[in-house]
Parts: C-alpha cells; structure tokens; sequence
C-alpha cells in the first residue's frame, strides 16, 4: 500500500461512499504487526444486512487508477496473501469496464465499485465525483519528467548521488535548479538521506515502484515517435541497433534480458532523428502497429544495460505498461534477478 497522507482520506471516503451506495457495511481490520513484508495493512470485510461477513480482501489504496498503472498494481497485488480490493479517488467507465473484464474488486471515492465475490456481486459504475468531494495533489517536482530523467541515473549510477552538483547536472543533462528541487522532494518524501555531505537513498523497493508509476502515467506517452508495422520483425532482435543510436526496450529487451518472453510487440527507444532506424527496419507508419519507437530519454552512460537494450528500469516500467500477464510476469523476474540486487 502508498503511504501518502491522503490515502487515509480516500480509503474513509471510498467505504462511506460504498455504505451510503448500497446499504452494506464495510468493515476495516487492521492485522497485528507482521514480519512479511507481503502481509496487508489492512483488511477488508462485507457485513451483509443479514448479518454475514464476506471476505477479507487486502487493502491496496491509489490515489490515481488508470491504464498506466494497473499493470504494476497487478504486480504487486499477486504477493498478497487475500484478495485485494483496490480503494481509489475515481473510476472512470472506462476503466471500471477493464477492472470488470479482469475481476479485478475495487471502490471508489464516488460510490463506483466492483465486488464478485463466492454469491456476491455488486457492479456500480457512472457515477462521477463532484468538485467538493475531489482532492487531487499535483505531483511533486521528482516525478514529473525531468526529476524522472534525474532519478534513473541516480538508481543507475548511485555514487554519481554524492558527485558536485554541476558533475550531476553535465551527466544528466537536468538543470541545477531542477536538481536542487528534486532532491528536496526525495527527502521530504524519505527517498534520499542526507548525513553531512553524504547521501543515500532509501526505500529503494518503493522508489522504483514510484519511479515506474510516474513514468508510465506522466513521461511515457510524451516519448511515443509513433507507431509501425515492418516486415521480418522475427530477424531484428539479433540486430545490433546501438550502431543506428538505437536500443531495445519492452517484450524484445525483456526476452533478450531474462530469456523468458516470447515477444508480441516492438519497442525500440532511439535518439532523434529516428530515421535510420525507419529505412533500416523499413517501418511504415500504422496507428494500429505493434512497432512503437520513442525518444530515448536517459544519459549515455546507462545504455551499457546488456545486448543493446535500454536501462533495467525502463524495460520494467514498459512490461508493467503493457500490463497483461505475460509483461507482469516477467517485469516480476526483470526486477527480483536484475533490479533489486542494485539496493544499496
């Protein structure tokens, strides 16, 4: 579960909200103090009006729930020990179709809300939120793109954290200003301790998490070149792209990574312009296409990940985009062999 300060907000409003909807209580338990870290902050049960408790399901509060995020919410929902019930501010129809198609149980601040449950099935959805009951909180300096751009390089390149800030700013190409504020961010946010004129960061598990998260929902689709399709796609991941200012990200980096994956999409990140990289694969422009190329964002110095593909982390976010249960799969092993062994 986040632990923001409006969480708890959210969880109280979504179960008032689910009360006042449909006349069934919601009962919340907060289990004792448990040594696994998978184990749930709290849990959830269904007092029917007969008396009946259905449950528990693992608590998993979102302040934002959309496409970009369902994929690593899934990640992290199949650690769980229980069910877990998604409590958000909204759901749109859109979305709540998707959670439905998946079976996937949520509630929200609005009354919107899916349980199918043993023999209870509660389905709501249309329902919006008005003004008073919305409390969005923009996003903090460190998570839009720039601090994002700033942040993989540190998780990349933890001692280029205690260089001088102008080595950091000629490395990343971020602003000193930039790097000022996205460090106060992480501190206030408990990323990044500073002791004397050392500093480390913290919480790694949960600052990659967040790092994903931001680039997926904020950073990603601003990337996108376009979309293709090209003829003899089952030849390219033995090609050497780096030649073209080129890397391999998504299914292909990730099959060429873990071995695992069989790819069904294309993702190839490429230093603008794109277009030797477009003549060489003979690309053809396709809305619908399964080739997607997008700018790659992130110092030279990170591509030396493995066999011409971009930065770990950047391959797990885009698996946890695609977000079906292939890519979730595999970003789960991508991030339990290659990523968390880099925790400080």
């Amino acid at each position: 579960m986040e632990r923001t300060a409006t969480e708890p907000t959210i969880l109280d409003r979504a179960i008032e909200a689910f009360q006042q909807t449909t006349r069934i209580r919601l009962e919340l338990e907060r289990p004792a103090m448990a040594m696994d870290k998978t184990a749930p902050d709290a849990l959830l049960h269904l007092r029917m009006p007969n008396g009946r408790t259905v449950g528990p399901w693992a608590i998993e509060v979102k302040r934002r729930l959309d496409r970009a995020n369902l994929g690593q919410i899934m990640l992290q929902t199949r650690r769980m020990e229980f069910p877990t019930l998604i409590a958000t501010e909204y759901v749109n129809p859109k979305m709540g179709e998707t959670l439905f198609e998946r079976n996937i149980p949520y509630i929200d601040t609005a009354g919107n809300a899916l349980i199918n449950f043993e023999d209870v099935f509660v389905y709501i959805t249309g329902r919006k939120v008005t003004v008073g009951q919305r409390k969005t909180k923009a996003p903090t300096r460190a998570f839009r793109t720039a601090g994002l751009k700033l942040i993989l390089a540190l998780l990349n390149d933890q001692p280029l954290l205690n260089a001088k800030y102008r080595q950091i700013a000629d490395v990343t190409g971020v602003a000193l200003g930039t790097i000022t504020n996205v460090f106060n961010d992480l501190g206030e946010l408990g990323f990044l301790q500073t002791v004397g004129r050392h500093r480390r960061l913290r919480k790694f598990d949960e600052l990659v998490h967040k790092w994903a998260d931001a680039y997926i929902e904020t950073t990603r689709q601003k990337l996108v070149i376009g979309k293709y399709t090209g003829a003899g796609a089952d030849q390219w991941p033995d090609m050497n792209l780096e030649q073209l200012g080129a890397w391999w990200g998504g299914e292909i980096a990730a099959a060429k990574i873990t071995g695992y994956l069989r790819p069904e999409t294309t993702t190839i990140y490429v230093n603008p312009p794109a277009g030797r990289v477009q003549a060489k694969l003979k690309l053809r422009k396709d809305p619908d296409g399964n080739i997607e190329l997008l700018k790659a964002f992130w110092p030279p110095e990170l591509n030396a990940t493995r066999e011409g593909c971009a930065p770990f982390i950047v391959v797990y976010a885009d698996l946890l985009a695609i977000g079906d249960d292939r890519t979730i799969e595999t970003a789960r092993m991508l991030y339990e062999k290659y990523i968390a062994i880099d925790r400080q």
